[in-house]
């Protein structure tokens, strides 16, 4: 029996490309987060909303300014960026005394994201979260899924991770 790396060579090579993933440390990255970010918000139910490369710059102006608070991650595969996460960490709006971090927004190219290795980048980015929030104290991550992109696959991929379904987001269209 041959195994689909022996039938198809450009299998196997996608299986051995290495990923790479970091913290934006300076805004020599922000053209890519902006094209990331930008991929995603067409893709996302929002696409009706014009994009704002300016406030992607911002987002990526504060992580910059304050990185024990805020977060930008970018995922590469080779060269390419394939995927980012924006993330925060603050105290519940009505409570005191415990961190909670937020994913703002998180994804990994449509095209990437149906490769072998498009889980890994999303697996990567989550645990890039993690450890960020681990080191900053957080009690908890907290994922709120609204980009109306493959829900029940985000559900399924995020229950394996640990993550606890607590509630719903909705949205009412207005004329």
């Amino acid at each position: 029996m041959l195994y689909a790396a022996e039938m198809n060579p450009d299998i196997r090579q996608i299986a051995k490309r290495r990923l790479s993933f970091c913290i934006l440390e300076s805004l020599d990255k922000v053209d890519q987060i902006t094209f990331l970010a930008q991929q995603a918000h067409f893709e996302s139910r929002f696409s009706y909303i014009t994009f704002a490369p300016h406030k992607v710059r911002r987002i990526a102006e504060q992580a910059l300014d304050d990185p024990k608070r805020r977060a930008v991650m970018l995922c590469h595969d080779a060269e390419k960026p394939v995927g980012f996460v924006y993330c925060s960490i603050g105290e519940y709006h009505i409570g005191t005394g415990s961190l909670i971090t937020t994913i703002h927004n998180i994804n990994v190219l449509s095209d990437f994201r149906e490769t072998l290795n498009g889980g890994r980048a999303s697996l990567g980015l989550l645990k890039g979260v993690d450890r960020w929030s681990r080191a900053r104290g957080s009690s908890e991550i907290l994922f709120h899924v609204t980009s109306g992109v493959d829900l029940a696959r985000t559900h399924k991929f995020i229950k394996r991770l640990g993550y606890s379904f607590i509630g719903g987001s909705y949205a009412k269209q207005l004329d």
